[in-house]
């Protein structure tokens, strides 16, 4: 038997310490902070369903993230739109309608600045830069609004330092007007012409990607579906976009649906999906959550360098759908000579993905309720003219 020196069992003790708080310090939980406050609309619904089903999902991580949850203190106080009176109200009915909008603007007046202090604290306490460095990511699910990010620029450098971000749904119709967060994020809400009541189709641009593995190369899900503004394509990986060939209406333009980035050092993934409470209830959805979560905290890996192609491909691909309808086309055709060109000019499909795009900015001919025939009749034209103008982008 051989003996050991004091000095060397010291020694071989230290080194099990070591070996042994190296296993625990790389098996300890990362920490995410989730946030659902709404200053703006409230997906009510869809965020008490998640305030339910994200902990079951930490719990059944197998100790791979932990959450702590930000105060929620609901729906910012507000009176709501003004009633209007319709064709068929008596005089008592709109005299109630009156009375109760009155008590709810009281109602706004009182508890609203209340509500604004308390918020106001709350992200002071948690989403300081400082108070953050105990945290490995944070969650924004289905935020809203103009919330009051204490430094919007220190955040930015907080997830650029290594950290995490996790944005769902209506994190993107949140602080439309801080551009430290919309540029990081990459995408501002534009309107959702693809409501939540409906089910659409959707491409798969990466099943290998552990973020959308769960998916097929095409698949059918129903839900709220977004456009954007501020999205730059070559800043991101697009992973799902809406197939427009195969869903209603119909657009010629791009719509991303789930994407990733590095942001510095850190990681970003967002998706789209997540108003409808029922998705937060679907396997497919939560095994999306957390593949997103544990990729966005390095816990598996897959790749987030642009892929700007896919923009373009997909707007071509758009374009081609709408304007096959509208214009009487071959949509085969039409996409195939569009994506040849784009496959042989890369910088020109870019270049017609903006151009589509623009098309989003074209006032829709049912956009108001009061618009006289004239009007409905002008906004089909520029939907056309511009349809055209397209057109003779592939064609020329």
């Amino acid at each position: 038997m051989i003996k050991r020196s004091p000095h060397q069992l010291i020694a071989s003790a230290l080194l099990g310490v070591g070996l042994l708080l190296s296993t625990e310090l790389q098996a300890a939980p990362k920490k995410l902070l989730v946030v659902t406050t709404t200053s703006g609309f409230r997906h009510g619904p869809a965020i008490e369903a998640a305030q339910k089903v994200l902990p079951e999902l930490a719990n059944a991580s197998g100790g791979d993230f932990t959450l702590e949850f930000l105060k929620d203190l609901g729906p910012k106080p507000s009176p709501g739109r003004p009633p209007e009176r319709g064709p068929k109200m008596t005089d008592a009915q709109w005299e109630e309608a009156e009375a109760k909008f009155r008590d709810a603007l009281a109602m706004a007046k009182t508890e609203g600045p209340k509500w604004t202090a308390e918020v106001n604290e709350l992200f002071a306490q948690k989403l300081d830069p400082k108070a953050l460095s105990g945290f490995d990511g944070v969650i924004f699910c289905n935020t809203t609004g103009d919330l009051p990010l204490p430094d919007g620029e220190g955040f930015r450098a907080w997830v650029q330092s290594g950290k995490a971000f996790i944005g769902m749904h209506a994190a993107t119709d949140t602080l439309k007007a801080m551009p430290a967060y919309t540029e990081m994020i990459n995408g501002s809400f534009a309107g959702h012409p693809w409501g939540g009541g409906g089910t659409y189709t959707f491409a798969n641009h990466e099943p290998s990607h552990p973020a959308v593995a769960m998916f097929p190369n095409e698949f059918q899900w129903s839900d709220e579906i977004y456009q954007y503004t501020n999205f730059n394509p070559e800043a991101v990986r697009v992973l799902i976009s809406l197939d427009i060939g195969k869903s209603q209406p119909s657009a010629p333009y791009h719509v991303p649906v789930s994407w990733v980035r590095q942001v510095g050092s850190g990681r970003l993934f967002y998706t789209n999906f997540g108003h409808n409470a029922s998705s937060w209830t679907n396997e497919s959805y939560q095994k999306h959550i957390v593949a997103g979560i544990r990729w966005a905290l390095k816990l598996s890996e897959g790749p987030s360098e642009p892929n700007p192609a896919v923009s373009a491909q997909q707007a071509i691909k758009s374009f081609a759908a709408t304007a096959s309808t509208a214009l009487s086309l071959d949509a085969t055709a039409l996409e195939k000579k569009g994506i040849a060109k784009a496959a042989k000019d890369p910088q020109w499909g870019m270049k017609f993905r903006a151009e589509a795009d623009a098309y989003r900015a074209l006032p829709a001919p049912n956009a108001k309720k009061d618009a006289t025939p004239a009007e409905v009749e002008k906004a089909k034209l520029n939907q056309s003219e511009m349809l055209k103008k397209l057109l003779s982008q592939i064609e020329g």
